[in-house]
């Protein structure tokens, strides 16, 4: 299994710097934290968006939040994924499907990928691979813009990982809560702005229009990820590990 390993340090002031020191060390490349660090992100974006000094101690109040965020953080531990993407004893595989999910939120976006696998016996197994959760820009956005850049990240994630995967994938299924994000791709005879445009490109040079569905927001594993979670609360783990 794949599991994390949290030394939390104690510190006698709390800077930006520390902050920032703190989150980038948790070593997460495949992204299945990404909805407990972002609540970490979101501290510090506000810092910077003050625009509070490198080596400035931070005010009480975030100093207050950012300890229960860091005495929150060790429950990291708990958090474990099967290495194996094909589980022991599965038998032969007869369908491989890659299925991405993709949201955004005023302030986050985020993209989440699952492998499921089907036996000659019928029987389904699907595992979290790969999850990227990002803050939103400081300068503000609209929420359709940002469900199409979760969407451009999901994109990315199908390039690296049928890339890195050394299996033949049968099909790849992109899922978003965004009706908008959908007749942005539906639609082949409007002109967009420069920032549709680019990421419709993205988004097509990778999938066709055809492979992108709808799921309901409370079925998109991705909504964690664009809104983030605390490592203590109950939250569908299940959901986010193996998909909906």
């Amino acid at each position: 299994t794949l599991g994390f390993c949290v030394n939390v340090r104690k510190m006698e002031m709390v800077t930006r710097r520390q902050i920032l020191s703190v989150i980038s060390s948790v070593y997460d490349p495949l992204g299945v934290a990404g909805p407990f660090i972002l609540g970490g992100k979101l501290m510090l974006q506000e810092l910077i968006a003050m625009k509070t000094g490198w080596d400035e101690v931070i005010s009480a109040s975030h100093e207050c939040n950012w300890t229960r965020w860091l005495e929150d953080l060790p429950k990291l531990e708990a958090l474990e994924v099967e290495r194996s993407l094909k589980p022991e004893g599965f038998g032969v595989v007869v369908s491989r499907q890659l299925h991405h999910f993709s949201d955004a939120s005023q302030v986050g976006y985020g993209a989440v990928s699952y492998l499921r696998l089907v036996n000659d016996k019928g029987q389904v197994h699907c595992t979290i691979v790969m999850a990227k959760s990002r803050v939103a820009p400081l300068k503000r956005m609209t929420v359709p813009r940002l469900e199409l850049a979760a969407a451009t990240v999901s994109a990315r994630l199908n390039a690296v990982i049928t890339k890195e995967l050394n299996m033949p994938i049968d099909q790849t299924t992109y899922w978003t809560d965004s009706t908008t994000v959908l007749r942005y791709l539906m639609n082949e005879t409007a002109r967009f702005q420069v920032y549709v445009a680019n990421r419709l490109a993205i988004i097509k040079d990778e999938s066709s229009p055809l492979q992108w569905r709808y799921v309901r927001s409370e079925d998109n594993p991705a909504d964690d990820a664009s809104r983030g979670v605390k490592a203590g609360t109950a939250f569908n783990m299940n959901r986010w590990l193996h998909g909906p």
